[in-house]
């Protein structure tokens, strides 16, 4: 690639370089324009002007990019979108703000909703076997009956958010904050919750194989672990 043609793409696409819409332009403006400054050199042009008749090729670019910013952007300001028995695997849910959305009934297998608003959201019945939440804000959440073998939760947000009947074998949730959230009646063989705290957590289920290793929890829940007969040797009771 020539090195004054990237230099040049970059500085056009810098604002933009967190929108997988923009980047993807670019890679393929990339291509285009190298070929054409190639041609033009076969054709007898010189550096100098191969380079600045490949850039006038273009026009201005400006609008174009300012349109998928725009529309990018109105997508992540989404409310209440039913993606409902969708077959969504491995989708790019990166950093959108779906609000109260729907996703039950669906296949979100891979899927990627790190960074994301997803407050109030339904996840009934879906797979979403090794999504990933990182950074995503769960609050009020309500997943029911759905697999989620694989998933990542680092350092989400899950206050009030509802994991009934679902599959979280071997989750890793270390190091969360947890304020009212529920995991009843959900499969936690293997599931980790090493050194996170704990406020108003229901856990009514077998939480015998979960660990709990360096957690801080309040006395109703410590409480409710103790009666499902969790291992509570090296925990902190506030």
């Amino acid at each position: 690639m020539n090195d004054k043609l990237t230099r040049y793409l970059d500085s056009v696409f810098l604002p933009y370089e967190d929108i997988k819409q923009i980047k993807e332009l670019k890679e393929e403006l990339r291509n285009d324009l190298q070929e054409k400054l190639s041609d033009l050199k076969n054709d007898g042009y010189d550096d100098e002007a191969a380079f600045h008749k490949t850039i006038e090729s273009i026009g201005d670019i400006s609008e174009l990019i300012e349109t998928i910013n725009a529309k990018t952007r109105e997508l992540q300001q989404i409310v209440g979108m039913d993606f409902s028995k969708s077959n969504l695997k491995n989708s790019d849910f990166v950093a959108i703000k779906i609000r109260n959305g729907k996703f039950n009934y669906s296949n979100l297998q891979g899927s990627d909703f790190s960074h994301s608003d997803l407050t109030g959201s339904t996840f009934k019945c879906s797979n979403l076997d090794n999504a990933k939440f990182d950074g995503a804000n769960l609050t009020g959440a309500n997943i029911v009956k759905s697999n989620l073998r694989g998933a990542s939760f680092n350092n989400s947000v899950l206050h009030f958010a509802e994991f009934r009947y679902s599959d979280l074998n071997c989750v890793c949730f270390d190091h969360l904050t947890f304020n009212g959230t529920v995991f009843d009646h959900s499969s936690l063989r293997g599931t980790s919750f090493r050194n996170s705290i704990f406020t108003n957590v229901s856990f009514k289920t077998d939480v015998k194989k979960a660990i709990f290793d360096g957690a801080t929890m309040d006395k109703p829940t410590y409480a409710i672990l103790k009666g499902f007969k969790a291992n509570l040797d090296n925990v902190t009771v506030i």
